[in-house]
């Protein structure tokens, strides 16, 4: 990877711009599950693991969850056009396939796309985010070649703490949501629900159709829920469903306003058992789907629907020197579509061990992971990852693991061009970590190298004939490394995060980079809170990149550095006005090469929240 001394220098000067004082960075403390399949503390992941907290989410205001998380580390994005439009996430350069997203342990996604619809999930219903960066199917099985990103769902605490939240903004933006949450004893609840409109802006400004000319707006409706009943010392059932329906319109090029339905469902129960003191056993039983519905003309529809089962038996077994997981799972996905495929469904039946802990400054993680699939077989995944504290402020880690991504229902029995021979793409992921932390502050650096193979390419049949038929065959290779830098800290009374990532990302074949990602981006946040009065501001940025390959000047979309800002203000105990401009120097840039994003656009809200 190229990067200069000097460059690497400046970056580590914007990463930990200041001095630090004293801090106490809840980031450091956060309990998080996604890096193990068991809770441990943020600091004790050997894994690269980003956490965003209701709080955050909150100061967000009408932002998506794409543009959430487009401002941490080692995550870019792209987007057909303005709110609510398609969207990928590149976890650390991946494909936008290559990231598995969970809502609440459930997997869901589309089997026919290959890609999670992450701006089908309003931040309303969520209570916190984890971020897994780097390969975890040693975990989690299939597409977690990239990482995987989690979201938990809003939950009930003791009381009651019922929530009101309206808002109007630029664009036609408005939102309206209501909550009702509580509990009593060992009984937790939570019903959540909502709606989100937006006007929109033009998707394809630069289009010289007459029928484009137009705002793409959306509409979402959205409802979530929870329960859980414990009983005994530490026994307890639980359920947690969301919904979210929405319709984005978008250009394309004809009379009739074509538009999407997109629809996210997901159903999770689960029960867990202390079977002994130190050992708990947990089932779980999931549902997620993933629909679209494409409205392309008046007489024009394309459906395709995925629904994922799942069943899950964790056992988590505490030794005389660390823990043991050992689980058992079984996925069944299936496919509906006005496309003819020639099969609809596959499963795959897994079991995974692992074992972590602990001793004197050692700590150590090891994962196996072995899935038998319907479709094209067995593939077995591992992971070792190692950690020394070389003083109490100081540790370093290192790890290696394998991760894959099963051939998707498109690429296997898409009508006359699916390949029904494909193998899994297969990556190769070694990295190494260095972190400082000290009362609330904290510096991280990380070193990252994925060989990804068998990468599934889709070619014209006949090359000669572009315009022919085209099939899908295992025959691109990519390398992906990359350097992530973050720091967090107290500046007298301002909370202060930065971070920067450089990357590099190459075709093996052609050279060229990959499509829609950066070499270099980063982001810094000051935030105070003072009185009734919390504010701050946020600058995220991206450098140049190709929408795709073959990498040339006509593809060239330049970089881009916008500046947002956000005031909260406490009216009343339960009563708080929040404001949010986004874009504030009214950039023109592009995250997907000719379609439109929003210029400066602001945002306000009211909110009751009963504490």
């Amino acid at each position: 990877m190229k990067i200069r001394l000097s460059a690497l220098v400046s970056a580590c000067a914007l990463a930990y711009p200041f001095v630090p004082a004293q801090a106490d960075d809840a980031q450091l403390g956060h309990v998080v599950v996604t890096a193990t399949r068991q809770p441990i503390t943020a600091d004790e992941a050997l894994a690269s693991v980003d956490v965003i907290d209701r709080d955050e989410i909150a100061r967000a205001g009408n932002a998506t969850l794409v543009q959430l998380l487009s401002s941490r580390p080692g995550v870019q994005v792209a987007s057909n056009g303005g709110p609510g439009s398609s969207s990928s996430v590149y976890l650390r350069g991946a494909n936008s396939g290559h990231t598995l997203l969970l809502i609440d342990g459930v997997r869901v996604g589309s089997a026919t796309s290959g890609s999670p619809t992450l701006e089908n999930l309003p931040l309303e219903l969520i209570d916190r985010i984890e971020i897994l960066r780097g390969p975890a199917s040693a975990l989690y099985g299939s597409d977690a070649i990239g990482g995987v990103i989690q979201v938990f769902t809003r939950k009930g605490r003791e009381g009651f703490q019922p929530s009101v939240r309206a808002g109007v903004g630029t664009d036609g933006a408005r939102t309206l949501g209501a909550t009702l949450a509580g509990g009593v004893e060992r009984l937790r609840y939570n019903v959540s629900a909502g709606s989100e409109r937006s006007d929109g802006i033009d998707a394809k400004p630069k289009s010289t159709r007459g029928s484009d000319r137009d705002d793409d707006g959306f509409r979402n409706e959205y409802f979530s829920g929870s329960v859980s009943l414990g009983f005994r010392d530490a026994d307890e059932i639980g359920l947690t469903v969301l919904h979210s329906d929405m319709r984005n319109w978008y250009d394309n090029a004809k009379v009739f306003n074509s538009y999407l339905d997109k629809r996210t469902d997901s159903l999770g129960l689960h029960m867990r058992n202390q079977i002994t003191a130190d050992w708990t056993s947990t089932l779980r039983f999931g549902y997620g789907a993933d629909e679209s519905h494409n409205y392309s003309d008046r007489n024009a529809k394309s459906t395709f629907e995925t629904a994922q089962r799942q069943f899950t038996w964790q056992h988590d077994i505490a030794l005389g020197v660390g823990s043991l997981l050992a689980a058992y799972e079984y996925l069944e996905q299936e496919v509906d579509s006005t496309a003819d495929y020639d099969k609809t469904q596959r499963h795959t039946n897994s079991v995974l061990l692992g074992w972590s802990g602990q001793f004197d400054r050692h700590h150590l993680q090891v994962n196996a992971r072995h899935d038998e699939d319907s479709q094209f077989g067995s593939k077995t995944t591992g992971a070792l990852a190692y950690g020394y504290r070389l003083t109490p402020e100081w540790r370093a880690r290192a790890s290696i693991g394998t991760a894959f991504k099963a051939p998707t229902f498109n690429d296997l029995y898409f009508p006359f061009s699916g390949n029904p021979n494909l193998k899994p793409e297969e990556a190769l992921n070694r990295e190494a970590g260095l972190v400082w932390e000290r009362d609330g502050t904290s510096l991280s650096a990380t070193y990252f190298n994925n060989r990804i193979k068998n990468l599934i390419a889709w070619a014209p049949v006949n090359p000669a004939d572009p315009m022919g038929d085209w099939a899908p065959a295992n025959v691109a290779e990519a390398s992906i490394q990359g350097v992530e830098l973050a720091a967090s800290t107290m500046l007298w009374d301002y909370r202060v995060r930065a971070s920067i990532d450089f990357l590099d990302t190459e075709d093996e074949e052609t050279g060229d980079e990959l499509g829609r990602r950066a070499r270099i981006g980063g982001s810094l946040g000051i935030e105070r809170a003072t009185g009734p009065w919390t504010w701050g501001m946020e600058w995220n940025a991206q450098g140049r990149r190709y929408d795709r390959i073959p990498n040339n000047a006509a593809n060239r979309m330049g970089g881009y550095g916008l500046l947002n800002a956000y005031v909260h203000y406490a009216l009343a105990p339960d009563w708080s006005v929040e404001v949010r401009a986004n874009n504030l120097l009214d950039k023109d840039y592009e995250l997907a090469q000719n379609y439109g994003t929003q210029g400066a656009n602001a945002f306000v809200a009211v909110r009751y929240a009963m504490h």
